[in-house]
């Protein structure tokens, strides 16, 4: 009987695992226009966790945004961009709240090395899974 219970501890234990989700590292193309893209990593957009947002301008010489909910009030989300290849970036989190599809206002700034901003407005959905 003895035999049986580091059997049974080992079963319950392995029952009680569940492989990991593969982390999404994915970006998708959120706007586009000219020679602005704007991108979002991971493409799914999962709350609570960290995202990159990438803008890619060219002539750009700063960037700056924030984004806000539409479904439903969450504040104001400051994004602080920083040079990096070939454009700026983003890091950032999304708040988890009652809506798992989540929609959300990306507003962004992109001032040119001639001193013009021009503004990026797109909406996005975030998940839970």
């Amino acid at each position: 009987m003895l035999r049986f219970y580091p059997l049974l501890l080992l079963l319950l234990t392995l029952s009680a695992c569940s492989p990991e989700r593969a982390a999404s590292t994915n970006a998708t193309t959120l706007y586009q226009h000219g020679s602005v893209t704007v991108q979002l990593s991971p493409a799914a957009a999962p709350v609570e966790t960290p995202l990159k947002l990438t803008v890619i301008a060219d002539g750009a010489s700063a960037v700056s945004g924030n984004i806000t909910g539409v479904s439903m009030y969450m504040g104001r989300i400051p994004l602080r961009f920083s040079p990096a290849a070939g454009g700026f970036e983003a890091d950032f989190l999304l708040g988890a709240c009652a809506d798992p599809n989540m929609l959300w206002q990306l507003d962004i700034d992109i001032l040119d090395s001639d001193g013009k901003k021009h503004t990026v407005k797109q909406q996005f959905h975030s998940s839970w899974r």
